[in-house]
């Protein structure tokens, strides 16, 4: 009886548990890497740094405005470049992990199984 209840909980409750954990993992990566927004925003100013547009045909203050703020787009694009790769690898690895993990979840029983009566059967044919 216990063995069946085993059975009704593993391919169950804890089945259902795993892909839950799964998903949330997933979830997680979207939302703490936030690759959607980070696409939309990818040549934002880094932390909305800018300098204001000078007054005037003043050609020092304009090339500074200019270089500033191309500056502080570039740095914004690398850092929210790598966090966009770094992200998707994160994604990809989990998405892969979980499905290996979840496969193996479903076969290990059986594959225990399988084994114990091929081990047995390996030593009773010997004997």
């Amino acid at each position: 009886m216990i063995v069946l209840v085993f059975w009704k909980w593993y391919y169950g409750e804890a089945l259902k548990s795993v892909i839950t954990a799964w998903r949330n993992f997933i979830i997680f990566a979207l939302n703490y890497f936030s690759i959607p927004l980070l696409l939309k925003t990818l040549v934002a100013p880094w932390r909305r740094d800018i300098t204001k547009k000078p007054r005037g045909l003043d050609l020092k203050k304009l090339f500074e405005y200019l270089a500033f703020n191309a500056i502080s787009r570039g740095i914004g694009f690398l850092v929210r470049f790598f966090t966009i790769i770094v992200g998707i690898i994160y994604l990809a690895l989990t998405i892969v992990f979980g499905g290996i993990f979840f496969v193996l979840w479903i076969i290990l029983p059986l594959l225990i199984l399988g084994l114990l009566i091929f081990s047995t059967t390996l030593l009773l044919w010997r004997r």
